[in-house]
């Protein structure tokens, strides 16, 4: 989506560093009252394999989700990200977060590592290492892999893509009320690797989905932020649906994209394409006191579907060691309805953010 889980990146750029103080200083700078980022007027072609590295720009991430079975036939869902925020005062700062669901129990965990700077961990066109963690990019488009290793979780993957690659918005440039920003997909990847919970080794194979978005642009937090939804449909078909707030709260915009299974790609409008979203129930965090939306249905009129989209487990959140304002929900959701009057299913995930209120700020209450 066209703010998709930024405010994660502009709180990492006055928070990080605090979380990796043993690293890089968190001194206090003063912050220009109404600045804003200036919008690319021409966006330039998204060309690969370049695009896939690393940019200049204030915000980056590289974003991995997907549905993972063992060999025993033992479902998860699994979430891995790495976050690149850079406020030109200094070197850029990363943050890598793993989520992974525990499809028959309902356990969810995750963790996070962060690192002050670049640091190359191979020799490929992109190797990034986040502490003992490791995400790189190969030479082919559409390739990549990670390790995010624990004590007591641990995700090791190897990513191929097996569709085309999805441009958003037609030509993967996007603009908002704060700037502009780059964005493709990968909509469907081959996964192989294995899964550690709690010392308890799984062979894991499965199917991923994989985003890249890039540019200069902030997001407010609360009550703006997004619902998002990553699909892969039972008969091939892909599609990315997105619901954006703006600052008001207000629904600022709908929007989505779809891939066949022959590998056509279609941008979705709101308006016209029949995009009709709307939220079922709601679940609220115990540990966060945010309440998410939970159970959408989901038409869209020219595509011929009628969905439903139900969490496999309500408590998905992802807080990772950030502040409130940067926690989000980030869930495995099956996928139920009809398309052309026929059944349809199909797995997805789901993500929801600005809906947790930020922490008090000392200084404001005094």
């Amino acid at each position: 989506m066209s703010t998709k889980r930024f405010i994660l990146g502009i709180i990492m750029l006055s928070v990080i560093a605090a979380t990796v103080a043993c690293v890089k200083s968190a001194d206090p700078r003063e912050i220009p009252v109404g600045a804003l980022p200036d919008a690319t007027a021409t966006p330039a072609s998204i060309t690969f394999p370049r695009e896939e590295l690393s940019h200049d720009s204030r915000l980056e991430w590289w974003y991995h989700s997907g549905h993972l079975r063992s060999e025993t036939g033992k479902e998860f869902g699994f979430h891995f990200v790495v976050f690149k925020a850079d406020d030109g005062l200094g070197e850029p700062n990363l943050v890598a977060q793993l989520g992974i669901l525990d499809a028959e129990t309902g356990e969810h965990y995750h963790v996070s590592r962060a690192e002050a700077g670049i640091r190359s961990a191979g020799d490929g066109p992109l190797d990034l290492g986040i502490a003992n963690w490791v995400y790189s990019v190969e030479e082919r488009s559409g390739n990549h892999q990670f390790s995010a290793v624990t004590n007591d979780l641990s995700l090791s993957l190897q990513l191929e893509a097996t569709t085309p690659v999805m441009l958003h918005n037609k030509i993967g440039w996007l603009t908002t009320e704060t700037g502009a920003t780059y964005y493709y997909t990968w909509p469907r990847q081959s996964a192989v690797g294995e899964l550690i919970i709690n010392g308890e080794k799984f062979s894991v194979t499965g199917s991923g989905w994989f985003d890249h978005q890039w540019g200069d642009f902030f997001v407010l937090g609360k009550p703006a932020g997004w619902q998002w939804f990553a699909m892969h449909l039972d008969d091939g078909g892909s599609m990315m649906i997105t619901q954006s707030r703006g600052i008001d709260g207000k629904i600022a915009e709908t929007y989505g994209t779809y891939m066949s299974a022959e590998g056509d790609v279609r941008h979705l409008e709101h308006g016209a394409d029949g995009i009709d979203l709307a939220a079922l129930g709601e679940w609220t965090s115990a540990e966060t006191g945010g309440t998410y939306p939970s159970g959408w249905s989901l038409i869209v009129e020219s595509l011929g579907l009628d969905l439903r989209i139900d969490p496999v487990a309500n408590d998905q959140e992802i807080q990772g060691g950030l502040p409130a304002a940067a926690t989000y929900w980030e869930g495995k959701a099956r996928i139920s309805g009809l398309q052309n009057g026929l059944s349809i299913g199909g797995d997805a995930y789901v993500e929801l953010s600005g809906y947790v209120d930020p922490e008090p700020i000392d200084w404001m209450q005094r």
